[in-house]
């Protein structure tokens, strides 16, 4: 993490989604072209007041440990049934998730759901990036959906570590009405007094998360602090594209969530377990193009100067 001249330089520490990884996944193998480092690495370079603006790509995060595709929620299902069931999005298996880091491989975590160990990840990247030199006004988090929500936890529950989030289309839950991992995350959310944050949320984000979109998110931007940007939604009923000050985003992943379902809880996660409210409005959704990605579309550089300004504004 040793940069030149560090006490110059403003560092962006960017955080990927996911409910974590394996040390062996490479989240940021390519920085060219459509890609998230492509998008926003084009602030790296960028001079503000003085100073040069570096976006890090956080690679660390696998030190969070592992909940997803065969990790922790795997885990909680098996060792903590349901009436005889291995089934996830249950009492049991929330209670689990949400518990200490029983089933973590990696010693000294807090939580078996990885999301609630990347504050302590973070906080060690800060304070090596101050112990090299560089000044803690002079660091950002960032992230984009769980890296996002993320962020904004760091600066909600620890705001003393970092100058400010910039938060891409935050979200991190499971799709249940009911879900404790939204309610617990959000909840710490509403109860800061202030957050020092950059928020972008879309209108069609298209994630599984429940009540993922700006429609349920937006109150966000009345905690105090907090700057809260909407991008565009469809440009037209047919949902097949969304464009940016006049360029088109060239989506192509379509929408997984953002109708109304119930769901029994007798059946865990199991698809037949959720059913939706109005099937025609879900069967048309699932046929337009999700905005919880446009941070890796080059329309998305149309934010840059927004960025950069922001974070001049805190500086």
């Amino acid at each position: 993490m040793k940069i030149d001249d560090p006490e110059n330089k403003i560092i962006v520490i960017y955080n990927h989604g996911g409910w974590g990884q394996s040390r062996s996944d490479t989240e940021f193998k390519y920085c060219k072209g459509s890609t998230v480092a492509g998008v926003l690495g084009k602030m790296s370079g960028t001079k503000v007041k003085n100073k040069e603006i570096v976006l890090w790509m956080n690679n660390e995060l696998w030190k969070a440990g592992k909940s997803e595709n065969g990790g922790t929620e795997m885990k909680c299902a098996m060792k903590h049934k349901f009436n005889g069931k291995m089934l996830g999005n249950t009492p049991p298996w929330y209670d689990c998730m949400l518990g200490p880091a029983t089933y973590m491989k990696i010693k000294g975590l807090e939580s078996n759901f990885a999301q609630f160990n990347r504050a302590k990840v973070n906080k060690e990247i800060a304070e090596t990036f101050i112990k090299n030199g560089t000044p803690r006004n002079q660091i950002f988090i960032s992230g984009q959906s769980c890296g996002g929500m993320g962020s904004l936890r760091m600066e909600a529950l620890y705001p003393d570590v970092f100058n400010a989030a910039i938060s891409y289309m935050p979200n991190c839950w499971d799709r249940a009405e009911n879900s404790p991992l939204r309610k617990i995350q959000l909840d710490e959310i509403r109860s800061a007094k202030h957050i020092d944050a950059l928020v972008f949320q879309s209108p069609v984000d298209g994630e599984h998360d429940y009540h993922s979109s700006a429609e349920h998110l937006r109150w966000m931007g009345d905690i105090s602090g907090v700057t809260l940007i909407e991008t565009p939604g469809h440009s037209d009923e047919t949902g097949k594209k969304i464009i940016i000050n006049g360029k088109d985003c060239r989506v192509k992943k379509k929408m997984k969530g953002g109708w109304d379902e119930t769901n029994d809880v007798n059946l865990g996660h199991k698809e037949k377990a959720f059913t939706p409210k109005d099937p025609a409005l879900k069967k048309a959704m699932k046929k337009k193009v999700a905005g919880h990605y446009l941070i890796s579309r080059s329309c998305f550089e149309y934010y840059i100067p927004t960025i950069t300004d922001y974070i001049a504004s805190k500086l």
